[in-house]
């Protein structure tokens, strides 16, 4: 498959053959007939929009019917396409295509994926381990202090913690998750020049500053109801994996998340109080087989797996364990395998232990631990706590260094037991 490798630009930075790539991409998705499923089929099937729009006479390798192909040779689609094309000229966004080396992986792969997203930022957050964190736009006091909880220790785990630009749990997300290392991604129901909700003004300005904005839409796209639900599916396919913090039965963060399913991602919801109706959503989510978690360890314990190919800031800490140390640089990052997998092996071998993983796990208290689960075998958290003399939060941090470097194995209930 043909990738671009100059990082993608404006349209004023294009060159001629980006100009057609994007032109090309335009014909794609204003085209009557061809929806994302279609465009992402061509573009799969051929490897570029422009290598597409070419071989119209082939798209039935892709799939598509005599129908679509004349539709697009009627050149129906120019009006609107010219129109977002000239939108784009007046805009400061980069403009990333669907063959560009800087789109992302795991977007890219989606059998939906857009044909191309606007984006103000950080790009280089697009390739870094995310989870998204969803909820209610009017959560109740304690699904504020979840949200924001969880937003700032994924974040502070160096993972981007990705959210709608809602009001509510979404907007609480963003805010947590940017004052930390892993920043945050936003993903708009609009055209990315677009301030929607108007209070969000001051965080739109530091999502562009510090964090990564993206929208699909045409530059100028008003907040159109339908919008909403396509641009879920970009939500979580960024994604890792969909936490749904606080959720009724109809709510909206109920379609992210079934499209968080389909997508292969994992699943998780806060369940809340018993009897809450504004719980009832993430309620039924744990019944149809979402996992329950109660913070953003539970969260980070299960997807080691995945997260081991990048890089862990050793600001696994608790955030209240590095906001009472005065924390504010920003932590060094854990040198992990890239070349981990899913392990299917029983038992994981040990990984090099790193300068940063050696902070994060200090010699004596690494010992310490070790040599407590042989002796003792499989231990729960807080019995193993009382036999070292350490705070259960403190040796949290020490247990995910360990379980990272695969030293240690967490079990069912919180026990843990020694691998080395």
């Amino acid at each position: 498959m043909m990738r671009q490798d100059a990082p993608s630009s404006g349209w004023a930075g294009m060159d001629a053959q980006a100009r057609k790539e994007f032109w090309a991409s335009l014909a794609l998705r204003h085209c009557k007939g061809l929806g994302a499923l279609s465009a992402a089929r061509l573009l799969q099937t051929f490897g570029s929009a422009h290598a597409a729009f070419q071989a119209r006479d082939q798209w039935h390798k892709a799939g598509l019917h005599r129908g679509q192909v004349a539709e697009m040779a009627t050149g129906s689609w120019r009006v609107t396409a010219r129109a977002e094309w000239e939108a784009a000229q007046r805009i400061d966004a980069r403009i990333l295509l669907w063959h560009d080396s800087q789109y992302p992986e795991r977007l890219r792969t989606l059998p939906d994926a857009p044909v191309l997203l606007y984006c103000k930022g950080d790009l280089e957050l697009l390739s870094t381990p995310a989870v998204a964190v969803i909820g209610t736009r009017q959560p109740s006091p304690h699904a504020r202090t979840v949200a924001v909880h969880m937003a700032q220790n994924l974040s502070a785990c160096g993972i981007c913690v990705v959210s709608g630009m809602a009001q509510g749990i979404d907007g609480l997300c963003h805010s947590a998750a940017l004052a930390r290392v892993g920043k945050s991604i936003g993903v708009l129901g609009t055209g990315i020049g677009q301030v929607y909700p108007r209070t969000h003004q001051e965080l739109f300005a530091r999502m562009r500053n510090e964090g990564l904005l993206v929208s699909e839409f045409a530059p100028g796209s008003p907040p159109l109801p339908q919008h909403f639900p396509i641009r879920n599916r970009i939500i979580s396919g960024l994604a890792l994996a969909v936490v749904v913090v606080e959720a009724a039965i109809r709510s909206g963060s109920l379609i992210t998340a079934r499209l968080a399913a389909e997508q292969g991602r994992e699943v998780y919801a806060v369940p809340g109080p018993a009897l809450d109706e504004h719980c009832t959503g993430c309620q039924d989510l744990v019944r149809q087989g979402a996992k329950a978690v109660f913070d953003a360890e539970d969260v980070i314990y299960d997807l080691l797996a995945l997260l081991r190919p990048y890089g862990i800031p050793r600001a696994s800490l608790s955030l209240s364990s590095a906001a009472a140390q005065g924390e504010a640089h920003e932590p060094e990052p854990l040198s992990i395998s890239q070349t981990a997998r899913h392990e299917s092996a029983p038992t994981p071998v040990p990984s090099p232990v790193s300068t940063g993983m050696q902070t994060l796990t200090p010699d004596d208290s690494r010992a310490a631990v070790l040599q407590c689960l042989h002796e003792h075998g499989p231990l729960h958290l807080d019995g193993l706590a009382d036999k070292l003399g350490m705070s259960a939060q403190d040796l949290n941090s020490l247990l995910l260094g360990l379980e990272l470097m695969q030293e240690v194995r967490r079990l069912p209930g919180a026990r843990y037991e020694a691998l080395v």
